[in-house]
């Protein structure tokens, strides 16, 4: 299992690298890995199928300068920055059976990432489709990109974030699962009283591995970012 602390300068270039690294591992030039991020300004990312409209407070994000941009995998819109931890496992589907299905694969990177958070004592359970949760309140969401041999599970983990800064620039999801019972930001999300070391130490204890064991594919995050990550088009396109 390769490991990258790495963050890029912008939104758009960190979801590009996601997919860089899933997409290197499908050819054949990369391999498993965990890679751990944290913008250090605001930004909201888009699911591959979500709407702008309906998810960001667009006015907020252009009064205050908040960037938009859009990943490949599914789930829902996110704001990210400062407090929000962001982790990216890249696996191979063959490795486990539960990576051989949707549901299960988000469920089988999640219960391994909670159970090494509950090592440090906060009793956190995965509710949903893949939301990390403390006493039915979310503090962390998922999605995924699968590839042939490959897929890549990601999350943002709010460890510092108030509910109200989400609330001033992302509307309520026009899905949600049963638990959050239309509950407002406020009152729905909560944060993960941890330390960024902390949290960074248990994800790293979860999977394993050294730092430097090969390269990030930056090359290819770039070709990514010019050819559709950084395109109005790719970003706007619902």
């Amino acid at each position: 299992m390769r490991f990258f602390d790495l963050t890029l300068p912008t939104a758009v270039e960190n979801v590009a690298l996601d997919e860089a690294l899933v997409v290197a591992a499908d050819e054949g030039a990369g391999g498993a890995a965990l890679r751990i991020w944290e913008l250090d300004h605001l930004a909201v990312v888009l699911g591959a199928s979500g709407r702008i409209a309906e998810d960001v407070r667009l006015d907020a994000c252009r009064a205050d300068g908040v960037p938009i941009s859009r990943r490949s995998s599914g789930g829902g819109t996110v704001l990210i920055g400062p407090g929000a931890l962001n982790f990216t496992v890249v696996l191979l589907i063959d490795s486990d059976p539960r990576l051989g299905a949707v549901d299960t694969a988000q469920i089988f990177v999640l219960e391994r990432a909670a159970e090494a958070l509950r090592s440090l004592g906060p009793d956190v359970r995965v509710l949903g489709s893949g939301d990390l949760t403390l006493g039915q309140r979310k503090f962390s969401g998922s999605a995924q990109r699968r590839l042939k041999r490959h897929v890549m599970v990601h999350a943002s983990l709010i460890y510092d974030i108030e509910a109200g800064v989400i609330g001033r620039y992302l509307h309520p999801p026009g899905r949600q699962p049963a638990y959050r019972e239309g509950r407002s930001h406020e009152n729905f999300l909560t944060t993960l009283a941890l330390s960024r070391r902390e949290i960074v130490e248990a994800l790293r204890s979860a999977w394993p591995g050294r730092e430097g064991d090969g390269e990030a594919p930056l090359a290819l995050t770039s070709r990514l970012v010019s050819e559709k990550f950084g395109q109005a088009d790719w970003i706007e396109r619902l």
